[in-house]
């Protein structure tokens, strides 16, 4: 006899009971007496049990209450022995080592930039974030601002390695206490404008970050712009240039702020004819401005010789053309109301170049 479990299982063998072969009536006749006793005694046998099952209060159902309908036929069910062996588990996605910290005030910090400059949000992966937890410890445990391990140190790791390769890094100097905040490598990149236009790439949708202290109260961040980097994208995005800071863009730190427009990495360099800077009451602001963004990016940024005024409004005009097409773009943007210090600066436990983006 042969049975089947569930869909998709193989048959199961079980072990039929002992045939023989059929009487002829002669036989029949002969064995009848002993049929008969047998039959009286289990029919004795059936009574006493149903009458011990009465005493103990188990009554037998109604057969006509469970009677199932006429056109339902009564379900069969078996519990097959399952020969075959039990499928493997499936491997689980990598999980980030543990003490990584999510950290949603950055990702909101960056997506809020990228906002601004008219680039779409992205979102932070765990083992992106992961790997550049554990190049921001390797910094900051061997003071070493780098995109490039020594496997011979403490630390070291391949995980790290990637984000090394494929991000922004910075790292701060030890402090009395805890000074620096997971936000502060964000204030920093964006003030660099290597670091600020792959931050803002329209065509990357997603990044990792980590961000690292240690006792002595030293910090490290990574951020991971490169690995996730969709190049074929970038011809089909449709807002280009981006501006940074935005249009109406608010609440701009009152440093000597970089204004950018840039371009696809791939594409051309644009021509600048003009570049201007001034308050919203047309008072001039000192400053130079170039078509020549560093590590390759295609744009042009207006450099202020100082910083900007705290709580008031820049207007930017730039023309020139861009792939043999004239291009003319005039907006605004405000500073913070308060003047905002670099974070560390002014305190002689700070060391001025440790709290710098990376070159």
């Amino acid at each position: 006899m042969a049975i089947t479990g569930a869909a998709g299982d193989s048959p199961q063998d079980f072990w039929p009971l002992a045939r023989t072969p059929p009487l002829d009536d002669n036989e029949r006749m002969s064995r009848l007496p002993g049929l008969l006793v047998r039959s009286g005694f289990l029919a004795i046998l059936a009574v006493t049990l149903l009458a011990l099952l009465w005493l103990v209060g188990v009554h037998p159902a109604n057969p006509a209450a469970q009677a199932a309908p006429a056109d339902t036929p009564a379900a069969v069910q078996y519990v097959p022995v399952v020969l075959q062996p039990v499928p493997p588990t499936a491997t689980p996605p990598p999980t980030a080592t543990p003490g990584t910290t999510p950290h949603p005030e950055v990702l909101a910090g960056v997506n809020a930039a990228r906002a601004a400059a008219g680039a779409p949000p992205v979102t932070f992966d765990p083992v992106l974030d992961d790997n550049c937890w554990q190049h921001a410890r390797y910094m900051v445990e061997n003071a070493h601002l780098t995109h490039q391990q020594n496997p011979s140190l403490p630390y070291a790791s391949d995980a790290g390695q990637i984000c090394a390769d494929n991000g922004n890094i910075w790292l701060a100097s030890p402090y009395p206490w805890p000074y620096w905040e997971s936000t502060d490598p964000l204030a920093w990149w964006l003030w660099s404008v290597t670091h600020r236009l792959w931050l803002l790439y329209p065509t990357t949708p997603t990044f990792g970050f980590g961000f690292y202290t240690n006792g002595s109260n030293a910090a490290g961040g990574a951020l991971d712009v490169l690995s996730e980097l969709d190049w074929g994208a970038e011809g089909s995005f449709d807002g280009w240039p981006l501006r940074y800071p935005g249009p109406g863009q608010a609440d701009v730190p009152a440093w000597d702020m970089p204004i950018t427009l840039n371009w696809r990495y791939l594409g051309p360099s644009p021509t600048l004819a003009a570049a201007s800077l001034t308050t919203g009451d047309g008072t001039a602001v000192a400053h130079t401005a170039n078509n020549s963004l560093p590590s390759g990016h295609k744009g042009i940024q207006i450099l202020p010789v100082a910083d900007l005024a705290p709580g008031t409004t820049y207007v930017v005009a730039i023309s020139g053309s861009y792939d043999g097409a004239p291009f003319s773009y005039q907006w605004q943007f405000s500073t913070s109301a308060a003047a905002q210090a670099v974070p560390g600066a002014g305190d002689p436990a700070w060391t001025p170049a440790g709290a710098r983006p990376s070159p």
